[in-house]
């Protein structure tokens, strides 16, 4: 009761000094100035009386999720144990008997902890809910070992994508929750429909959204998944799910051609209200981006793919596709030499870059080669061949058309020798570095640390591990560090992924426009994954507590997240609506996506790889 009217009188002093900043805004600068500090105060004693946050490592780090039986387990402590066991998660009925740490690692990633101690519990292949008891006083959260583990987890980071849908409502029933919006069509472009909003903005990139899409197409054509049923409004159509979902980004892809065959850059929204003001429908209307060769590089290359990926479930898409990339390849063979991208929302804009220039061309010849076979795109490929990048930037393809290439019965097979060499070297390193990381991470601390260790999983590893599990488990099990990272096995214990059930500590909050305009409970839909741990914030991701309509908690200067240099690396995050660590991307989701079908094969008992396209 006392807590409750410690509560409701600060609330009421908020109150009352939004009423004194609303009357003396009309007054002098000081004053006004000193009513806003003095709300600053409030709003932060309030913000910090509600933190509740453990320190970093303060348990055995797991993932929250789980395992497949046969998967490797491993988990990390930040002190030293000497043996542990493995409970039962309801009854607290040992199972499992385990001894001291598998090996030691030194870090300068956790701040005033140099060496952690990683232990092993591969050997605990029965279906079950479980927790981990070290006999240093630390434990682990729940986690399940099944065979079906990855289910629910990929169907909420695939169906994340429909919330993110651009030019139509998002409604219940297939909302399942009170995450919808009335439709925003009328504030498209003309003739452009399609497409996702970008992160939490509403813009929607060629580059991202392109990346995103190759990703749902690989997992199309790799795994063959046929669910139906995922409830998004084309479910039931005979057709799975993934491939409606990769659809509704090829339908933006055709919208933004020209009649020049080339194709637009974005469609773009090029300001903002205030935070918590932005719905959909209720901002400008977009502006269409220009057309250039980079935009149609990507373009022909993705739409390529898709020909061959929907040649069998709907010819007739399929040839709108094929045609579609034919216009844009005649586009760029009208302006060789030119780098083009464009002025429109200039975010990583890389205008008249030669290098990505080169990058994405030879992502458009490697799918065309695969969706036609002829000759000439196998000399273009070898034109504008680099070799697949260990830690490929945002912009580029190269490790994407190095594996579309690999896919092209057309290829040359020195060529592909090639790749494959260089994929295995890639994979060595991502080992290494691995080994080197206290969760066993290969990524890099920057703004989009998750999607980085993702892009190097599955530009390598990933690969590596589908050819052949047992051969290469090594690499499978580098593959799924990231998920487990993903899904708690990091120093915060925390589950970067919104809204998945069975979870102790997950992600509630993030930069999102329209879900923090709507304010519903929970405030996230399922399925969103963060920038994850960066470095340092961008330099206007600040907090505001004055700002209206609420109060802004950016990654450093949130009282309940305290972060600044003196904070361990690994632990540079906050769940709230910082930008540089919690704003989504589509291209991640697509990537996760990918690497989750492939952790519920693996956990299913990796069966031999499909032979598709």
């Amino acid at each position: 009761m006392k807590g409750r009217r410690s509560l409701a009188l600060v609330l009421l002093l908020v109150g009352a000094g939004s009423v004194c900043v609303g009357l003396l805004e009309s007054r002098t600068h000081w004053l006004r100035g000193a009513a806003i500090r003095g709300m600053d105060w409030i709003r932060i004693g309030l913000r910090r009386a509600g933190a509740s946050e453990d320190p970093p490592l303060s348990r055995l780090a797991v993932s929250q999720v789980g395992y497949g039986p046969g998967m490797r387990k491993e988990f990390t402590s930040g002190a030293p144990f000497s043996s542990f066991e493995i409970q039962d998660a309801r009854t607290t009925e040992r199972r499992w008997s385990g001894p001291g740490p598998l090996r030691t690692v030194e870090t300068d990633l956790l701040g005033a902890s140099h060496t952690v101690w990683v232990g092993d519990f591969s050997a605990v292949t029965a279906p079950g809910r479980y927790r981990i008891v070290a006999n240093n006083g630390l434990t682990s959260f729940p986690f399940t070992i099944a065979g079906d583990v990855f289910d629910a987890p990929l169907r909420a980071v695939q169906r994340s994508f429909y919330y993110q849908r651009a030019f139509t409502s998002v409604a219940a029933p297939h909302a399942e929750g009170p995450w919808t919006h009335p439709t925003d069509e009328d504030k498209a472009p003309p003739g452009v429909r399609g497409g996702w909003h970008d992160a939490g903005d509403f813009s929607i990139y060629s580059a991202s959204l392109n990346a995103a899409v190759y990703w749902l197409l690989a997992a199309s054509a790799d795994f063959s998944p046929q669910a139906d049923d995922t409830n998004i409004p084309e479910s039931g159509n005979g057709l799975p799910d993934l491939l409606d979902e990769a659809r509704w980004g090829l339908t933006w892809l055709l919208a933004v051609r020209d009649e020049t065959g080339g194709f637009r850059n974005t469609t773009c929204q090029q300001s903002y209200g205030p935070y918590g003001t932005n719905t959909p429908q209720s901002v400008p209307h977009y502006v269409a981006g220009e057309v250039g060769t980079f935009a149609t590089a990507r373009a022909v290359g993705t739409l390529a793919f898709a020909a061959v990926t929907y040649r069998q479930v709907d010819p007739g898409f399929a040839g709108r596709c094929l045609q579609a990339a034919r216009d844009g390849l005649r586009y760029l063979d009208a302006h060789p030499g030119e780098n083009s991208d464009g002025p429109t929302c200039p975010a990583a804009r890389r205008d008249g870059d030669q290098e990505i220039g080169r990058s994405l061309r030879m992502f458009s010849a490697a799918g065309m080669l695969l969706a036609t076979a002829e000759p000439r795109f196998r000399d273009d490929f070898e034109q504008a061949y680099v070799s697949p990048s260990y830690d490929p930037r945002f912009l580029h393809l190269d490790g994407q058309a190095a594996l579309l290439y690999l896919r092209a019965p057309a290829g040359d097979p020195d060529r592909k020798r090639k790749i494959r060499e260089q994929l295995r070297l890639n994979a060595d390193l991502a080992r290494k570095e691995g080994r080197m990381h206290p969760f066993q991470w290969a990524t890099r601390y920057h703004w989009g640390s998750l999607g980085a260790g993702f892009k190097r999983a599955l530009l390598s590893s990933a690969r590596l591990c589908l050819e052949d599990p047992a051969g290469a488990r090594d690499d499978c099990e580098q593959a799924m560090a990231s998920v487990h990272y993903l899904f708690g096995r990091n120093s915060r214990n925390f589950c970067y992924v919104s809204g998945l059930s069975g979870v102790s500590r997950g992600a509630i909050a993030g930069f999102h426009h329209w879900l923090a305009t709507l304010d519903a409970h929970p405030r996230d839909f399922p399925g969103i994954i963060p920038g994850g741990p960066c470095i340092r914030p961008e330099p206007a991701d600040r907090s505001v507590p004055h700002a209206r309509p609420r109060a802004l908690w950016g990654y450093w200067g949130d009282p309940a997240f305290p972060r600044d240099e003196s904070t361990p690396v690994d632990s540079r995050y906050t769940d709230n609506d910082s930008w540089s660590t919690n704003e989504s991307s589509i291209e991640w989701q697509g990537e996760a996506v990918y690497l989750l079908h492939l952790a519920r094969w693996l956990a299913r008992g990796a069966a031999p790889a499909p032979s598709g396209p």
